[in-house]
C-alpha cells in the first residue's frame, strides 16, 4: 500500500472492517495517523467513520461491550461539538461576525439530523435491546 495515498488506504480499512477484520483494520488505520500507532489520535481526530464501522463489526460479532464503547464515543463527540458551541456565541459578538453566528446557528439545527448521528442512535438502541 501507497502510506501517501490515504483515500485508498481509508477504503481499504473500510473494507477490512466490513468483512469484520478488525484487528487488522486496526493496524493500517494507525499508520496514518501522527504519530503512528495511537488509536487516542483517531478518537481525538473525531474519526466518527472508523468508530462507526468498527462498532458495527463488532456488534456483529456479538463482542456488544466493545460495540456500546464505540457508540458512546462517537456520541461524545456530538456533546463536545455542541458543547464547543457556546463559547463560539461570545466570539461573534464580540468580534461582531453576523454572517458566521447566523452559519453556526443552522448548523445547530442541522448537527443532530447528520447521518452518522442517526447511525449511533440506531446502533445504540438496537444494542441495548440485545442487552
Amino acid at each position: 500500500m501507497d502510506l501517501a495515498d490515504r483515500y485508498i488506504n481509508n477504503e481499504s480499512v473500510k473494507r477490512m472492517l466490513q468483512s469484520d477484520q478488525v484487528a487488522l483494520a486496526g493496524k493500517t488505520v494507525v499508520l496514518f495517523t501522527k504519530d503512528g500507532g495511537q488509536h487516542n489520535n483517531l478518537h481525538d481526530m473525531q474519526c466518527m467513520w472508523y468508530e462507526l464501522a468498527s462498532d458495527e463489526s463488532y456488534f456483529r460479532h456479538g463482542d456488544f461491550g466493545r460495540a456500546l464503547e464505540k457508540f458512546i464515543a462517537v456520541e461524545k463527540h456530538y456533546a463536545d461539538i455542541t458543547e464547543d458551541q457556546f463559547d463560539f456565541h461570545s466570539y461573534c459578538l464580540r468580534k461582531i461576525k453576523p454572517r458566521a453566528y447566523v452559519g453556526k446557528l443552522k448548523f445547530k439545527d442541522w448537527l443532530h439530523s447528520h447521518a452518522y448521528f442517526h447511525k449511533v442512535a440506531a446502533g445504540a438502541i438496537r444494542l441495548l435491546q440485545l442487552i
